[in-house]
């Protein structure tokens, strides 16, 4: 197999605004709701005035935090402290969580991670007839809202596995690529795509197949003796992929009859150690917010006859293909596109 890679190293610039409600950084700390109040504290109780939004939550991977296949194996693995406190992130579900786990833990990132702080709900202004004690805030639901677990460093872990401070090296960086990016005026900011649902609170995205394809397109065609592959992030307002340090995108070109000839570019990051702790992105090749990469391959590289096959696939995973006993239970990649053609059948570059 031939791989091809584009090395890039990261230039986010910006900088997120400052936390919203405020919350230690990068899962430094839990998150205190300021109340024990199952009223509260619970989605589940949530339902019966906001069904809407509740039924969106709870189909979300908000809701599916703490418990997604792909997290439980990772924590298995490496099973820190500093890991709940994004996954299941209130004071009394980590509580849960020391004492073996519970329901309010396995709700995730629930509605009060987001909307209880001083034992009263957050929100963007207080609805006539609430019954809560509403804190208001006009920019609650921006960007901001959104670093506490979507912009941080990399951990520096004590000799006890705990994690007190962070690196200076970001380890997820989904909030600044937003504010340097040319989305990062739309209104709503993150919202602006992320929640577009009747109830906002689905806030699809890397695992949803209809967000995939609205980011990334698949083209390709012939130039004289050559055939040309370019993938753009035509719709996402930050780089793809992004978040998770595993997450990457496989363009592959083949010919069924030479498997062996397989050609991959991959898209993604890769990393190194630091002597103080840490670590830092050495390699990016991940696609910035409207940035198209082409790469040509001679048709006779990918064998000699048959159909060329392309496919463009976001892998969430170390593992696309997890060994035996592995197997997260849920998917570790989605195809976003795939074509078949004939060398002399692609269209000529440039004429569409």
């Amino acid at each position: 197999m031939k791989r091809l890679a584009l090395v890039m190293l990261a230039a986010c610039g910006g900088a997120p605004a400052a936390p919203l409600v405020e919350r230690a950084p990068g899962g430094l700390a839990p998150i205190d709701p300021g109340t024990s109040s199952a009223s509260l504290l619970s989605a589940a109780a949530c339902a019966g005035c906001h069904p809407g939004q509740h039924a969106e939550w709870a189909a979300s991977r908000h809701a599916a935090a703490w418990t997604n296949g792909i997290f439980r194996r990772e924590y298995r693995d490496f099973p820190r402290a500093w890991c709940v406190r994004c996954h299941a992130p209130l004071t009394p579900q980590v509580a849960e969580v020391r004492g073996g786990g519970g329901p309010l833990a396995d709700e995730g990132v629930g509605c009060a991670s987001c909307h209880v702080r001083g034992g009263r709900i957050v929100a963007r202004e207080q609805r006539r007839g609430s019954p809560h004690q509403t804190l208001a805030r006009a920019d609650f639901g921006g960007p901001a809202t959104c670093a506490g677990c979507h912009q941080f460093e990399f951990p520096m872990f004590d000799r006890d596995g705990e994690v007190r401070r962070l690196s200076a090296f970001p380890m997820q960086s989904t909030v600044a690529q937003f504010h340097a990016g040319p989305l990062r005026d739309t209104e709503g900011g993150c919202r602006g795509c992320h929640a577009l649902t009747p109830y906002g609170h689905r806030y699809p995205g890397a695992h949803d197949p209809a967000m995939l394809e609205r980011a990334l397109s698949l083209e390709v065609c012939r130039d004289g003796d050559e055939l040309v592959m370019s993938v753009e992030n035509r719709g996402a307002g930050h780089h793809v992929p992004t978040g998770d340090v595993h997450r990457h995108v496989n363009l592959r070109a083949w010919r069924s009859v030479a498997p062996e000839r397989l050609t991959e570019i991959f898209f993604g990051r890769r990393f190194e150690p630091m002597a103080e702790g840490g670590k830092r992105t050495v390699w990016d090749s991940t696609l910035a917010p409207r940035q198209r990469r082409s790469f040509r391959v001679a048709p006779g590289d990918l064998g000699d006859e048959g159909p060329v096959r392309f496919e463009l696939v976001y892998v969430y995973t170390a593992d696309e293909r997890p060994r035996p006993g592995r197997d997260p239970g849920e998917p570790t990649s989605r195809l976003i596109a795939e074509r078949s053609a004939r060398f002399e059948e692609l269209p000529a570059c440039g004429s569409h």
